[in-house]
């Protein structure tokens, strides 16, 4: 079983279990749990989330008729690998869609909101500066779709996932070496100070600015093989 899958809580409820590791395997998709070309088997899957492999045969299959998995020879399931013009076609569409939805999202996120953001930030830039970038990148996925998530538009905030699903893993390939630069530390401060100004059009260029830089480092170190 892989290090990401044995990360992943197991499941206490009973209903609707497919559905649920549906959900847990696309939460883990999106915050950079696993790799890219990672293979993903039923049973290594259920043993990881405590279910039968009925449910988590059925999670894996609709992530692939969904385009989120793919397949390969005897039936193998794995996350997808991706050329550089595909990553840069997504790039173009996150920094679109994500620069949208944080500044529609600056009208309804409220001083408590602004302030639960702000510490987990901090402790994302604490993870950072001890090289836990495993830690990081989750919470990075969290703080990113905090902001999504209050600009109330469902169908954008689907879209975004959809995103976020195929790119998710490669955050993996640009750590520890943009780690290093302090670039993203620097523009997390940027989208800080945005929210805390209530300023939606400086919200939206920082998160605009942070999906430039760290996809254009993916996209390097695709090329670089």
């Amino acid at each position: 079983m892989s290090a990401a899958l044995k990360s992943i809580t197991p499941i206490v409820r009973k209903e609707t279990l497919a559905t649920i590791v549906r959900e847990e395997l696309r939460s883990a998709l999106m915050a950079g749990r696993f790799q890219p070309g990672e293979k993903l088997t039923i049973r290594a899957v259920a043993s990881a989330l405590d279910v039968s492999l009925t449910p988590a045969r059925e999670a894996l299959y609709n992530l692939m008729s969904e385009g989120v998995l793919d397949s390969g020879p005897n039936g193998t399931v794995f996350v997808p690998v991706l050329n550089q013009t595909r990553l840069r076609e997504l790039t173009k569409i996150r920094i679109s869609l994500e620069g949208m939805a944080a500044c529609e999202a600056m009208a309804h996120l409220t001083p408590r909101q602004i302030s639960k953001l702000t510490t987990l930030n901090t402790k994302l830039s604490e993870a950072e500066l001890r090289l836990d970038y495993s830690s990081m990148i989750q919470m990075n996925w969290k703080f990113h779709f905090d902001i999504y998530e209050a600009a109330q538009m469902p169908t954008l905030f689907r879209m975004i996932e959809g995103c976020w699903l195929k790119m998710g893993s490669y955050l993996n390939l640009i750590y520890p070496a943009y780690g290093e630069t302090g670039e993203g530390l620097q523009n997390h401060q940027r989208i800080i100070e945005a929210l805390q100004n209530k300023d939606a059009e400086a919200l939206s260029q920082a998160i605009r600015k942070d999906i430039e830089q760290s996809c254009d480092w993916v996209v390097q170190m695709v090329e670089a093989g």
